[in-house]
């Protein structure tokens, strides 16, 4: 039998060798190794876990919901506080003064003239009383210049103004004035209703700024509105043209001596109609 002559069987070179032959082969000995390559029929290991490095939790600051909250809180007890001595003082005011609102009302009004022309023109003259009384023992009143409006059955027929004054403490005073108005137009259904009657149904606004003063004391003035309706008043009738003297001749001797009539009223209304006070800060009245 002759001798058979067989090739050396190689062995299978190990995945490192081959990983390091590469590597020297392409020039990057010095570069990161590179994977692995896929063998058929093998799977990869997973990746190694590597847990995160503990980091010291942030110290947390005041946040800025809670210091809002803070501001809100103690402002709401300040502005309580403020009220809370604010009506204590009113109580202590009210119980050593008791004050009083003054009274107002229209005592008289003569209307001595009202003509309506063609063309829907008012012209008027209004002479008017007014009687303010302060029952307040130790307050005192100042007003200013007094603005009047007159109205006659919801039409305003004139306008005028009454100078101010100290109305001085437990004092009544008297207050005279006239409002007049020249070719005012009015509405054409106004006219008519005021050419048609004899007797109007008036009302007036009289404004002014009010202050009240005690002993030295003197506050700032407020808006006040004063407002008086519910009366009535005519035409006032023009006074009657005084008669010629009459001569009556008597013997033994004339005598001479003059007779005169009396003439008829002025036309002036008493009204005594009471009247409302309204004191107005800023957008309210009260």
């Amino acid at each position: 039998m002759g001798d058979r002559a067989y090739a050396p069987s190689s062995k299978p070179v190990p995945v490192a060798a081959l990983r390091s032959a590469n590597g020297s082969a392409n020039g990057s000995g010095g570069g990161p190794p590179r994977p692995p390559p896929m063998v058929p029929g093998r799977v990869p290991p997973p990746p190694m876990y590597r847990p995160k490095p503990m980091q010291p939790a942030a110290r947390r600051g005041r946040s800025g919901r809670g210091w809002c909250c803070t501001c809100c809180l103690w402002l709401t007890l300040v502005l309580v506080g403020l009220v809370f001595l604010g009506a204590i003082a009113l109580g202590v005011f009210y119980v050593i003064y008791h004050p009083q609102l003054p009274s107002f009302a229209v005592t008289s009004l003569r209307l001595a003239a009202l003509n309506v022309s063609d063309s829907d023109s008012v012209t008027s003259r209004i002479e008017f009383t007014v009687t303010a009384r302060n029952t307040n023992e130790k307050i005192a009143f100042t007003y200013g210049d007094i603005a009047a409006a007159f109205s006659a059955d919801g039409t305003d027929i004139g306008e005028g103004t009454v100078p101010g004054f100290v109305h001085a403490a437990g004092n009544t005073t008297v207050i005279k004035g006239s409002a007049s108005a020249a070719a005012l137009t009015v509405d054409p259904v106004e006219a008519a209703s005021l050419r048609s009657k004899k007797s109007h149904a008036m009302s007036v606004e009289m404004d002014s700024k009010v202050g009240f003063q005690i002993g030295r004391f003197k506050s700032k003035r407020l808006n006040v509105r004063v407002l008086c309706a519910r009366f009535t008043a005519g035409l006032a009738k023009p006074p009657a043209p005084s008669p010629a003297p009459i001569i009556v001749a008597a013997a033994p001797a004339p005598v001479r001596s003059k007779i005169r009539l009396s003439s008829s009223s002025s036309g002036s209304t008493t009204t005594d109609a009471k009247c409302k006070l309204r004191v107005k800060i800023w957008i309210w009245s009260f």
